[in-house]
């Protein structure tokens, strides 16, 4: 499937933001490991969290996006659980592979099977997990429900979720969690405590360095799912390069680590207003930035786009684990901004320069990664003529409802 997007009209309009990806995959989770029924209040209905929802569903939970109920602990799958292009879903499910009585077989996407896993197998193995993969990474094996020992030590420098995992895991196992160095994403490790928090769990920490859970058992309740920040991201650019675009339904006290999206405009003259969880933003008189996004990798798609915007030289630094995203993030976006005509250079494989100018439209690549489809057809809008993004169906995965979206704002879209 192929968009098209038509440039060069006005942008005006209100916008309420897509359910959080984020807090949906983390709360399906919890619901499988509640004893009783849990309700879910607005959740991301989309390509990456059904397959956490059906994962969910294959370790024994019964129910549908808004309503489950669970045993309260998994058991084997009847058969593989296949996550699709979803990270979370696949790193998540196998911690939780590790307490079940028996084998869980993990599939996905030939995509998915390059992401990094090794730091997460053989912290599973080292607590008695048995774990095998297949050369090409899929499918995983991974055999359960004996452990040994209540501590151990992970490495989180190319995916906090990582960390996420062995949380997970810990609620019914309890474990004391030593990262041997420095973990990327870190404000996703505190929305995952944050949630773990909200069910009745308590986690001991040390910063970033340690972690302790202790377990317990834990009952289904509502939870209620906000605005999501890296979704609303690309809705922040299209505002900040011209539009006037009211975003509803974003929590301003959300420890989501894309919520600085909002800290970044205001640092280059966007003018925004927060009231009410809502965000008003209107474009302004843009500068150059630089901006480190080790702890906001999925911030790096639609910085690239407003960068290539701005005449001038912008530098994105700490993008050296966004290498390990769905693509190869800086360069499929290297590819893209290059067929707007936009130079991009790298120094080492941790910064990116994007030398901001006069963009011009194209056929870009989404190269099947949703984040790249959404950040290519926010460029369309704001170079005159028609923009076409190959593949583009893929935005489903996170932001179903972006090209209705994006008609509300005006803009004139078409698929092919």
């Amino acid at each position: 499937m192929d968009v098209i997007v038509y440039g060069g009209r006005d942008v005006e309009g209100s916008i309420e933001a897509p359910p959080s990806k984020s807090y949906t995959h983390r709360y399906l989770f919890l619901t499988l490991l509640s004893r009783g029924e849990s309700k879910l209040e607005n959740p991301l209905i989309a390509g990456d969290t059904e397959a956490t929802l059906d994962a969910v569903l294959k370790y024994g939970a019964e129910g549908s996006f808004n309503r489950i109920y669970s045993r309260g602990h998994p058991v084997e799958p009847p058969e593989p659980i296949y996550c699709r292009r979803s990270g979370t879903t696949l790193r998540i499910a196998m911690g939780i592979a590790g307490l079940v009585e028996g084998i869980t077989i993990l599939d996905g996407d030939r995509q998915l099977g390059k992401r990094p896993i090794k730091p997460l197998i053989d912290a599973l193995k080292s607590l008695g997990v048995e774990v095998t993969r297949s050369d090409d990474g899929f499918p995983i094996k991974v055999m359960g429900g004996r452990l040994r020992g209540s501590s151990v030590k992970i490495s989180a420098s190319k995916s906090s979720q990582f960390i996420s995992a062995l949380l997970y895991m810990s609620i019914k196992t309890g474990l004391s969690i030593e990262v041997i160095d420095n973990p990327v994403s870190k404000g996703y490790i505190d929305m995952t405590i944050a949630c773990l928090e909200e069910a009745g769990i308590k986690v001991y920490r040390d910063g970033y360095k340690y972690f302790e859970v202790e377990p317990r058992e834990i009952y289904g309740k509502r939870y209620v799912i906000p605005g999501d920040y890296s979704s609303a991201a690309y809705l922040m650019v299209i505002g900040a390069l011209g539009g006037n675009v009211t975003i509803k339904g974003l929590r301003l006290d959300d420890p989501h680590p894309d919520r600085r999206m909002i800290d970044i405009l205001r640092s280059i003259d966007v003018d925004i207003k927060l009231s009410d969880n809502e965000v008003v933003i209107r474009g302004g008189d843009l500068e150059n930035f630089e901006v480190d996004i080790t702890d906001s990798p999925d911030l790096l798609p639609p910085l690239a786009v407003l960068a290539a915007f701005i005449p001038g030289r912008s530098i994105l630094t700490g993008i050296r684990h966004t290498r390990y995203k769905e693509t190869d993030r800086p360069s499929t976006l290297s590819y893209n901004l290059g067929v707007m005509g936009i130079k991009t250079e790298f120094r080492g494989d941790n910064t990116m320069v994007i030398y901001g100018g006069s963009p011009k439209p194209g056929i870009f690549n989404s190269f099947g990664d949703h984040r790249i489809a959404l950040a290519f057809m926010v460029a369309g809008i704001f170079m005159d003529g028609k923009s076409v993004v190959r593949n583009a169906g893929v935005y489903r995965d996170s932001y179903p409802t972006f090209l209705k979206d994006l008609e509300t704002l005006g803009i004139e879209v078409s698929i092919s």
